[in-house]
Parts: C-alpha cells; structure tokens; sequence
C-alpha cells in the first residue's frame, strides 16, 4: 500500500468530522488537552545535562602556577641538550573574573545576576593570572645555544619577554655532596 492511498481516507474521515461543527469543537478541545498532557509530562523529565552551563571550576593561582610549571617542564626536557629540568612560575595575581554588564537606557550598568535576587554574578570570561617570570634551571643550562632555544620556548609559551626568564645549569649531585 502506498503512501497516498494510505492517506486519502483519513483525509475523508478529517474532511466529514471537521465539517461538523460539533465534532470540530471535541476535536480541538481534545487536541488541547493532548497538549496540556505532553507539557505536564514533559516536566517530569530529566533536564538534559547539555542544556545547562558547566560549573566553573575555581582554580587557584598556586595551582595554576604548579600546572604551568609541570607542563613547561616536561616540554623543556624534551629540548635537544636541556637534560633533567626544574622549573619556577612567578605569577603577579591569582585568576580574575570579568562579569556580564546590561546596560540600560540611561547609559548606567549593572551587573547581570544569577537566579531571582541572588547575589551570584554571570560569569562572562576568566582571565588566568598573568606570568611575571620564570626560572629553568637545567643540566645543559650551561651552554647559550641550550639557554636560547629554552629561552624562546618559554617565552612562546608564556608570552612574557626574554628579560623575565632566566636559564641556569643545573648542578650536578657530585658537586652538592663536594666529591670531584
């Protein structure tokens, strides 16, 4: 059976009830209620997940500091001569929230509030805190072309200029415990 001769005789059948004008009423009265049953229904469903925003993690600036120094780490190690790596973050303040201004007619702003008169801000954007120095303190550190190329990672990296980063070789276990 095809499509349309599926179709022509429940069109029939909606052609006589809605040329009734009683049947027509009951018709669009039920449809209504069909409708109230689906939105009474649909609120006992579970909220989907990817509707809501992502809580926003809070981060501290010494975890930032420690995240940053353990990446930069594993990546300078892997620098041709660099050998074993320490490195050191200093960071000028920890993460700063930006949040969502509405302006009015007036040309006044206001903070965009979470929830009905709660005193949660909407979060627009967060700023990490911004790198003052580094420190690598490497076993090839001791040579300029080591110092250069860990010198230009860091500051890629980081985008804090060459004068904030400070490249040292490391001092071997031998020379700490004074043996030759």
């Amino acid at each position: 059976m095809t499509a349309r001769e599926y179709i022509a005789p429940l069109a029939a059948r909606l052609r006589t009830a809605l040329a009734d004008e009683k049947q027509r009423v009951n018709l669009l009265v039920l449809m209504g209620l069909a409708g109230l049953v689906l939105l009474a229904f649909s609120a006992w469903l579970p909220a989907d997940d990817a509707a809501q925003p992502a809580p926003a993690v809070q981060e501290t600036a010494a975890d930032y500091a420690a995240q940053l120094e353990s990446r930069l780490t594993a990546l300078i190690r892997r620098v041709d001569g660099a050998g074993d790596t320490a490195v050191m973050v200093t960071l000028e303040s920890g993460s700063e929230s930006v949040y969502a201004t509405d302006t009015d007619r007036d040309g006044g702003s206001t903070h965009v509030l979470l929830g009905s008169g709660g005193a949660d801000g909407l979060v627009e954007t967060v700023q990490t805190p911004r790198v003052l120095g580094v420190a690598v303190v490497c076993e090839g550190g001791g040579t300029a072309a080591v110092q250069n190329r860990v010198t230009a990672l860091v500051e890629a990296l980081t985008g804090v200029g060459a004068n904030h980063i400070t490249v040292a070789k490391m001092a071997s276990t031998n020379e700490e415990e004074g043996k030759p």
